[in-house]
């Protein structure tokens, strides 16, 4: 153990006065210092300031609940591609400001590869926000009516990665679709944005009531995507359609 260790330590505290005069005080010391007893208890602290962090930008980022990429049945959906999911998990789509488009039938495991990808930006650091549409539709009108929405606006375009779930599912009003679309395009080129949807592409212009803003948001979310396509069954109604039994088959039998 090194003077150097500590004094690294301390800058990552931001403690810079102590960063800086550690050495000499060090020096100065008639009596031995334990450095690595030091060195521990300055370990625990930076272990407990990361940890804090984390979990701050897991409450900021908002998920519905907290996935990984471990707890995923990929022998399920064997269809899914693989590969792709685990080089988004690698980050780097966060790094080049990319758009992924998780596209299939529900129950197919989008959301919960898509949360899981976002828990693991948040532990790399990154900060995430994360909204269904209908939710997003929720908090955009309830901002407006509080006169709020600046700051909705600045916690979502702060985000290094936007999770936006359930494209498709309902149509937006006239002003919420405007708000939507705002973020969408002062958001590109300069953040990530991972979205699922369950509905063909061509039904996505039905989300936006302006034909013309459904087509600009539909030719951002089409710049350069990387597509993964879900396919197969629901894990959602895994184990739960059962066969009938010998029994019933023979009362509906007799039915007939």
């Amino acid at each position: 153990m090194n003077t150097e260790t500590i004094r690294q330590q301390l800058q990552e505290l931001r403690l810079k006065t102590a960063a800086a005069e550690v050495e000499a005080i060090l020096t100065s010391q008639k009596k031995t210092v334990s450095l690595e007893w030091l060195s521990i208890l300055l370990s625990h602290e930076i272990d407990a300031r990361r940890e804090h962090a984390v979990q701050c930008r897991i409450h900021r980022a908002e998920f519905p609940e907290i996935t990984s990429l471990e707890s995923f049945d990929w022998e399920f959906n064997p269809d899914i591609n693989r590969r792709s999911i685990e080089e988004l998990a690698s980050l780097r789509f966060i790094d080049n400001n990319q758009i992924a488009l998780f596209l299939g039938q529900p129950g197919t495991g989008k959301t919960h590869l898509a949360l899981a990808i976002g828990v693991k930006a948040v532990y790399r650091g990154h900060r995430v926000f994360c909204s269904s549409v209908k939710r997003l539709s929720q908090q955009i009108a309830l901002a407006r009516q509080k006169n709020s929405l600046d700051i909705l606006f600045r916690k979502i375009l702060a985000a290094r990665l936007w999770i936006l779930d359930d494209w498709g599912i309902v149509s937006m009003k006239p002003e919420i679709a405007e708000e939507v679309f705002d973020l969408l395009d002062r958001r590109r080129h300069s953040s990530a944005l991972i979205l699922t949807s369950n509905r063909d592409v061509s039904e996505w212009r039905s989300v936006f009531p302006d034909p013309v803003l459904a087509g600009a948001a539909i030719d951002r979310l089409f710049d350069r995507p990387t597509v993964v396509t879900f396919t197969g069954e629901s894990y959602r109604l895994k184990g739960k359609i059962v066969a009938p039994s010998s029994a019933e088959i023979a009362t509906l039998t007799n039915l007939e």
